[in-house]
């Protein structure tokens, strides 16, 4: 628990950071049942960036992706979920739809670079889950993201 936090908000936040990323890419292979997932080995990796109105791969991000694809590619039963961030606030289509071709574009780079595809799931939060609430751009361009959560299958 961190400090100052009570116990039921200690198990909300394990929950969002472990339980739901496992939940969410053990679907992804066929005869896995999601209590297979084993969350305990769940991690959230560092996001990569967009710069606004595009889903292209800045080369800064690239180098992270790129140790991503290693690692991803040296570990056989790990699973990687990809989430993609708008900075537009609410819920709408394009947002979502922004969000899942920012989540398809990291994707199929870390599948240029060697990763099993079928070992990646792939989701939109469009805007609704903003990393910063503010309106300043400086802000805003950290919602521009895509969320990288991995786990292992036993």
């Amino acid at each position: 628990m961190k400090r100052g936090e009570d116990r039921a908000t200690s198990l909300r936040r394990f929950a969002r950071l472990v339980i739901l990323p496992a939940l969410a890419v053990a679907p992804v292979f066929a005869g896995f049942r999601t209590r297979d997932v084993a969350p305990a080995v769940s991690e959230t990796l560092s996001p990569v960036y967009f710069a606004a109105k595009t889903i292209e791969i800045r080369p800064r991000d690239m180098k992270i992706l790129d140790a991503y694809a290693i690692r991803l590619r040296g570990e056989a039963k790990r699973v990687l979920l990809i989430e993609g961030h708008t900075d537009e606030p609410g819920d709408s289509a394009f947002s979502r739809e922004v969000g899942e071709q920012r989540a398809e574009s990291a994707k199929a780079y870390l599948v240029s670079r060697g990763v099993v595809a079928d070992h990646i799931t792939t989701a939109s939060r469009g805007g609704g889950r903003p990393a910063c609430g503010e309106k300043a751009p400086t802000c805003r361009a950290l919602n521009r993201r895509a969320t990288f959560s991995t786990a292992v299958l036993p």
